[in-house]
């Protein structure tokens, strides 16, 4: 899917017949929902903590904690999707226009730019493996022992999971721009 295609809200559609196109994207577009979820569990959260500690004077534990840890794993849940279509932050100034002028260098060169973001979201992935593994084995926690206390592993696999998924994305995106480079 090339991102002309999936940044033109009105052109052809990721989905067929209101489906995501391929296995990965049910995934991605899955976890992408379930992000959306949290954000609206976290809101409902915060202004219930705003509520209580205003009106009873009697704040729900562990908010700071459980807002603070939501923000990473929605942030990890929905970058897959956001590249999936075409809607990660990028500096078009330069990119659009060269790829007018040379479409087959300018998608070679997005290519490059998604190979450095296989790089770069592999490295995430990579290292937060031993992270995981250790926050899984010795049960580390967040939160303040006796008050709120919850399992750190649960953040630690959602950002493996979106960085090799993201990892994947990219390699796709990288893969079609070179395939596309040929054909223009």
């Amino acid at each position: 899917m090339s991102y002309e295609s999936n940044t033109d809200l009105d052109a052809t559609s990721p989905f067929r017949d209101g489906v995501p196109s391929s296995p990965l994207g049910k995934v991605i577009d899955g976890l992408n929902a379930v992000g959306s979820l949290l954000i609206g569990a976290v809101m409902v959260l915060m202004c219930a903590d705003v509520l209580l500690r205003n009106l009873l004077n009697h704040p729900i534990d562990g908010v700071a904690e459980l807002v603070a840890t939501s923000i990473i794993i929605i942030v990890f849940l929905q970058l897959p999707a956001t590249l999936r279509h075409g809607r990660m932050s990028r500096a078009d100034l330069f990119l659009d226009p060269f790829l007018q002028r040379r479409p087959a260098a300018g998608r070679v060169l997005r290519a490059l730019f998604s190979l450095a973001g296989v790089f770069a979201c592999g490295v995430i992935a990579w290292a937060t493996w031993p992270l995981l593994a250790r926050a899984y084995t010795e049960s580390e926690f967040i939160g303040i022992e006796g008050v709120f206390t919850f399992p750190i592993w649960p953040m630690r696999f959602v950002v493996l999971l979106g960085a090799a998924l993201a990892t994947l994305q990219y390699l796709l995106l990288a893969w079609q721009d070179l395939k596309e480079s040929r054909h223009v």
